[in-house]
């Protein structure tokens, strides 16, 4: 009795002992596959993040190369707009007096533009032609208008009398010399007074429209032209020949030149429609659609 009693109670502790392994093993178990499963989960976020790390890595190599390209072409850009700009200023040329000579190789021979401060180069002088047997002459181009104008002019009652038109650069240089010695001589100026004087009644060489050939001054130089028969037909008619009034009223500011009445200049038959249509002076007009002169 004894005996069984002791082996049954044997039997319970190797019941016992056998389910206490089942546990650990069980628990070892678990434990085996969380580290696992947690390893997976590290080793995942790991490759995620290397993978994000990467992706970083070349968006910000490509956004630095995009960077680059982009400084690059501003700077490129930048050259060429400096380039350019050290062209057009290169292109510009001066005088001793500081005034721009036109480059009348690359402007239209009828829109030169001359001033007090734009002149065409020394010795520049177009081939001219005589008007009707007067002893006046204009551009050889020129002239074949100015006839034509003259004549549809007489037959409508008036005579547009050529009063002065082409003045050679040396002709033009000799005039302007001559007074400024005049004044020097009569009101006891230096020179350059004298000849800021003289500016103001001719214009220094290379600066007047008469050395170009392209304009006339007709019948004469007094303002009272503006209330003749002639002014009247030319301010009507005029722009069917080509020519327009160069100096008009209220312009002074603009051409660096008083109201001229007498004096019309040629600039072709279609800009002197146009420009008469837009009431702008000639410098306005080219600056408005762009023409450089």
């Amino acid at each position: 009795m004894n005996r069984k009693k002791k082996k049954n109670k044997e039997n319970i502790i190797i019941a016992v002992l056998v389910s206490l392994i089942v546990i650990i093993a069980s628990m070892t178990a678990v434990t085996l596959i969380k580290n696992k499963k947690n390893a997976e989960k590290v080793s995942t976020a790991s490759s995620s993040s290397a993978s994000s790390s990467s992706a970083e890595s070349i968006s910000e190599s490509e956004s630095s190369s995009k960077a680059e390209s982009t400084s690059e072409k501003i700077s490129v850009e930048n050259n060429v707009t400096t380039a350019t700009a050290t062209e057009k200023k290169s292109e510009v040329k001066r005088s001793e007096s500081g005034r721009i000579i036109v480059d009348v190789d690359s402007v239209p021979w009828n829109l030169i533009v001359v001033s007090m401060e734009r002149e065409i180069p020394e010795g520049y002088d177009p081939e001219t032609r005589e008007i009707l047997d007067t002893g006046y002459e204009l551009d050889a181009r020129v002239t074949p208008y100015y006839e034509k104008m003259y004549r549809a002019g007489k037959k409508d009652g008036v005579t547009l009398t050529p009063f002065s038109g082409h003045r050679s650069y040396e002709r033009q240089r000799i005039n302007y010399n001559n007074l400024t010695e005049t004044y020097m001589a009569r009101y006891g100026l230096d020179r350059e007074a004298a000849a800021k004087k003289a500016a103001s009644v001719i214009l220094p060489p290379g600066t007047s429209e008469h050395n170009i050939g392209l304009a006339m001054d007709i019948c004469n130089t007094y303002d009272s032209f503006a209330d003749s028969a002639e002014y009247a037909w030319l301010m009507k008619n005029a722009y069917k020949y080509g020519f327009i009034l160069r100096y008009p009223k209220e312009k002074e500011a603009v051409t660096g030149i008083v109201y001229e009445p007498w004096h019309w200049r040629f600039v072709g038959v279609e800009y002197a429609k146009k420009i008469k249509d837009s009431g702008l002076c000639l410098e306005e007009y080219l600056d408005s659609v762009g023409i450089r002169y």
